[in-house]
C-alpha cells in the first residue's frame, strides 16, 4: 500500500458535483454534458497514484475502476468525495473488490486509507515477497496494519509472487546505485517494496 497525496479534484468533476448535485455514482457515467467525465476522472486519479494501485501497488493498466475506499452503500455521503476515490484493478481475489465483498461499516476504524500520510511505515516485506506488519509499531497501529493486510488480501499468492520478483530484480541490479535501480524498476510497481529493499 502507498500513501497518495490527494490533490485538488479534476475541475470538470468538481463542477459536475457542484452543478448537478448527483445522488448516485451512475450519474457520473451517464452525464450527457460531459460524456468523458468518468474516463477523465479515472485518468486523473491514476496520475495522482503514480500509475499504480494505491492498495496493492500493481501497475494500473487494462481493466481498472474507480473504487470508493469507504463503500458508497455504507457511506453514501462520501460517494463524490475526492479523498475517498482511488483506482484499482478488477481482481475479485484481492484489492478493492475483495475489500468491498467483506468489509462492514465498523471495520473502517481499523482500515488504513492510502490518503493517510506515510502508510508505508505499517508494512514490511520478506525476501519471498510476503507482506507483514512492520516491527516497532504501537499495538493499535500493528492491529490496523494486520487488519488492512487481511481486508485487501495483500497476502494473495499472485501479489506475493510479484513482490518476490521485484525483490529478486533489485538484488540482480545490486551493482547499480539506488537511483539507477529505481530507474530500472520504474513501471514495475511496488514502490514501497523497492524502497524497503534499498
Amino acid at each position: 500500500m502507498i500513501s497518495v497525496k490527494k490533490t485538488t479534484p479534476l475541475k470538470d468533476f468538481a463542477d459536475f458535483v457542484r452543478r448537478e448535485n448527483p445522488r448516485k455514482w451512475e450519474d457520473l457515467h451517464h452525464n450527457k454534458k460531459s460524456p468523458n467525465l468518468y474516463r477523465d476522472t479515472k485518468a486523473r486519479l491514476v496520475d495522482e497514484q503514480g500509475g499504480v494501485s494505491a492498495y496493492t501497488e500493481e501497475p494500473l493498466s487494462g481493466d481498472i475502476h474507480i473504487d470508493h475506499f469507504r463503500k458508497r452503500d455504507l457511506f453514501p455521503n462520501l460517494t463524490f468525495d475526492w479523498n475517498n476515490l482511488f483506482v484499482d484493478g478488477m481482481s475479485e481475489s484481492y484489492g478493492a473488490r475483495f475489500k468491498d465483498k467483506n468489509i462492514k461499516k465498523g471495520d473502517y476504524a481499523l482500515l488504513i486509507s492510502p490518503a493517510e500520510k506515510n502508510v508505508e511505515r505499517f508494512f514490511s516485506y520478506m525476501q519471498n515477497g510476503e507482506i507483514v506488519v512492520a516491527e516497532g509499531l504501537s499495538a493499535d497501529d500493528a492491529k490496523r496494519a494486520a487488519f488492512t493486510i487481511k481486508a485487501f488480501n495483500l497476502t494473495d499468492s499472485r501479489l506475493t509472487a510479484r513482490r518476490a520478483s521485484v525483490i529478486k530484480s533489485i538484488y540482480d541490479y545490486s551493482d547499480l546505485s539506488p537511483n539507477d535501480i529505481r530507474a530500472a524498476m520504474q513501471g514495475q510497481g511496488f514502490r514501497s517494496v523497492v524502497e524497503s529493499v534499498l
